[in-house]
């Protein structure tokens, strides 16, 4: 892939179309801006969003902080909107979790050097479930930035500054392991190097300190590119931006937590006797074990940085301790999070074919690896047993006849790592319905396909007022046979 050099703002323009109007932080060969993550603005101050900068303790597991950060103005968030919906390929590429991974502080002679560390990264990206199992729901593309000069600010120690494309830098916040990065220049350079959505974007720098922070707002993070907990440092990290799963460690907060319930799905001020009387938060997962998750699930006290007051689903998951990991709660959080964007059904046919009974449908839902989703056929209400996990539906095997009828096809991921029924109905579960033998109710007069007293309303207006509607046989006056004509095609839709 050619670099999207600092300068190429322009390209920019031509992949984004109407988004180029968006103003962004300055153009990308503008004088090296420092990105201001020490401000005093209080964390729900207008335009701000708290990052999560995360780095191991002397025991093994996290410590870090929540950074407020300037990066949800309105001009960064319309570009991270747009990026996320815009369709410039939907309809010739299947609809995927777009994971961009962009670089900061490569030259144009060190592009070969961000590849490699992409690879690395990339390699073991997809080690620990859900992300396992529904690896084929994410497409991972990456973007060559160029940077006028080689590693980024403050690397090794503070005071040092380099002219780079996306402004990355340590002591963000002033705290040395916080690795940031301008968000919109980030948003803006994955979006004009790939011609899919963007979902996620993943910053590297050109560094090997251990470094990295979580945007959950704007779905970016980062991470130092050579570190050899780079790729623990992303997946942690993508549990932020991708999950919006909190930090499950004790450190970098007041010792006894004093807030309110939280609104991420892995932390509660609930014990487990409270949870389960009351049916909160994680109720449903009290005692579960799974071989592939942190267990057994319960109600662990200490998270989101304070000790007391405050429990984690899980003793030492991915969200505490790197190389670690996700608890079953984490993961059912990430499984919804994945079907937001990709949704069960992957292709079918189209849901305004005209269809006879001579004619079959199709309808074909996403693969993970290991597991197949279901697919429950029925026409009319009434279910098809013999059709049950078939992807092609053949109508002459059931006799419609020439009257209409509705063909439905419902299809559900049944995987056991999610057991809120809510998110299974929400996002696990998609339906399709066709119409087969489609007849034109032409007493339909408001065109919204339900024949009802409005109709017959609407007739009777455009009658008294001799608008052509009224007209209902079409001879050109306005009569007692259009009353009676009306009033067959009313009772008797379709000649049934």
């Amino acid at each position: 892939m050619p670099p999207i050099h600092a300068q190429a703002a322009a390209s920019f323009a031509l992949l984004a179309g109407s988004a180029a109007a968006l103003p962004i932080d300055g153009p990308l060969d503008a004088p090296h801006l420092h990105q201001n993550c020490s401000h005093a603005h209080h964390p729900t101050a207008p335009g701000v969003e708290l990052a999560h900068a995360c780095w191991p303790a002397a025991d093994g597991t996290l410590t870090g902080r929540r950074i407020p950060v300037e990066t949800l103005d309105a001009e960064t968030v319309a570009l991270r909107q747009f990026m996320a919906s815009r369709n410039l390929t939907r309809g010739t590429v299947p609809e995927r979790i777009d994971i961009v991974f962009v670089g900061d502080g490569y030259t144009a002679s060190e592009q070969g050097l961000f590849q490699s560390d992409v690879d690395a990264i990339e390699g073991d990206l997809f080690q620990y479930e859900p992300f396992t199992t529904y690896k084929p729901f994410f497409r991972v593309q990456r973007v060559e930035v160029v940077s006028n000069e080689s590693g980024v600010d403050n690397d090794p120690v503070q005071g040092i500054e380099r002219d780079t494309a996306l402004n990355m830098g340590y002591w963000c916040g002033g705290t040395e392991r916080a690795l940031c990065v301008s968000v919109s220049r980030a948003i803006q350079a994955a979006g004009a190097g790939v011609m899919t959505d963007v979902d996620q974007v993943i910053a590297i720098s050109n560094s090997t300190k251990y470094g990295g922070v979580g945007y959950p707002s704007s779905n970016v993070g980062t991470s130092a590119g050579r570190n050899s907990a780079a790729t623990q440092i992303v997946i942690h990290e993508l549990g932020h931006s991708l999950g919006n799963l909190a930090d499950e460690y004790t450190y970098g907060g007041p010792t006894n937590y004093t807030g309110g319930e939280p609104g991420t799905a892995n932390v509660s001020t609930y014990d487990q006797s409270e949870q389960i009387a009351q049916q909160r938060k994680w109720y449903r997962w009290m005692g579960a074990s799974f071989p592939v998750f942190d267990n057994p699930v319960g109600a662990y006290e200490g998270g989101q940085y304070s000790v007391n007051g405050i429990y984690r689903p899980s003793n030492n998951s991915m969200m505490r301790s790197l190389g670690r990991r996700f608890n079953a709660v984490s993961a059912e959080q990430l499984i919804k999070e994945f079907y937001r964007e990709v949704r069960p059904i992957e292709d079918s046919t189209p849901v305004d074919s005209e269809l006879t009974g001579d004619d079959s449908i199709f309808c074909v839902p996403v693969q993970p690896d290991g597991h197949d989703l279901t697919i429950v056929w029925d026409i009319d209400g009434t279910p098809i047993p013999a059709a049950t996990d078939q992807t092609t539906l053949d109508l002459t095997t059931l006799s419609l006849g020439n009257s209409e009828r509705v063909i439905t096809a419902t299809v559900v991921d049944p995987t056991p790592w999610v057991r809120d029924p809510s998110i299974r109905q929400q996002f696990l579960t998609e339906t399709r319905s066709w119409v087969v033998n489609r007849c034109e109710r032409l007493a339909d007069i408001d065109g919204n396909g339900v024949l009802t007293f409005f109709d017959v309303s609407s007739f009777t207006l455009a009658f008294q007022i001799r608008d052509p509607l009224g007209d209902f046989n079409g001879d050109g006056l306005f009569n007692f046979f259009d009353f009676v004509d009306f009033i067959n095609e009313f009772t008797n839709p379709c000649g049934n």
